[in-house]
């Protein structure tokens, strides 16, 4: 049966999304190129775990159902960064007479980025459990592909922080970003497409975009020092 629903019925529809629950996984490799001693621009290929959840209780005076979304999708990620050293500028010529300017060991940096997404695979598991007379009953469990009803390409913005530590010949970076996407990640043409779900859990995806915190570990291994007579390598 279909009808309107009012104020009264609307909390019954509700979805009970977890901000902060499942942690993803992000790794890949990563391209920079140093312009001055101060600019870096990079590029980066990498895959992308996004795992989130939501509740939908459906209450009742003896009797509730609740049904458990759980959602696994991965990303193929092309980020593209532009990055700022805070560091003292050197002159790229020195007196050999004199000590040569070194580069700090630490170089803490801020960045900002615009990020494309490409979407690999989608999975969900869902379960409905019943609770009649206080005894709590699970009916069902089971996995369903929502890549279809899943936009294919998705688009943000971050803007994070960390720094640059000296290891011998190669650096090590730490960072930490925070995540905003610009568009739809579920498919707005195909969301009633997948009759499983609907049929069985009565789910229809939402709009949604993505929302994150994202903390990184690096290793930056230099691919070419510039240097010649008197002119200062110029090092990444």
């Amino acid at each position: 049966m279909i009808k309107p629903t009012n104020s009264d019925d609307q909390r019954v529809y509700d979805k009970e999304y977890q901000k902060a629950q499942n942690l993803g996984v992000l790794y890949g490799i990563s391209f920079m190129y140093q312009f001055e001693q101060r600019i870096v621009v990079g590029v980066n290929a990498s895959v992308n775990q996004v795992r989130f959840r939501y509740l939908q209780e459906q209450p009742g005076s003896s009797r509730s159902v609740r049904f458990i979304h759980n959602h696994d999708l991965n990303y193929f990620d092309l980020p593209v960064f532009f990055r700022f050293m805070f560091r003292k500028v050197n002159s790229r010529f020195w007196d050999k007479s004199s000590k040569k300017p070194t580069v700090p060991a630490i170089i803490p940096f801020a960045q900002v980025g615009l990020n494309f997404s490409i979407l690999m695979n989608a999975d969900k598991e869902y379960s409905k459990i019943t609770t009649q007379n206080g005894i709590e009953s699970r009916e069902f469990n089971k996995q369903e592909d929502i890549k279809s009803i899943m936009a294919p390409n998705t688009v943000g913005v971050f803007i994070g922080g960390g720094a640059r530590f000296r290891v011998g010949t190669f650096y090590l970076t730490a960072e930490a970003n925070f995540r905003q996407g610009l568009n739809n990640a579920n498919n707005q043409d195909a969301r009633y497409m997948n009759e499983n779900l609907q049929n069985e859990a009565y789910d229809i995806m939402d709009d949604f975009s993505f929302q994150s915190f994202e903390a990184l570990i690096g290793v930056i291994f230099p691919l070419k020092y510039l240097s010649k007579k008197e002119f200062m390598p110029v090092e990444i």
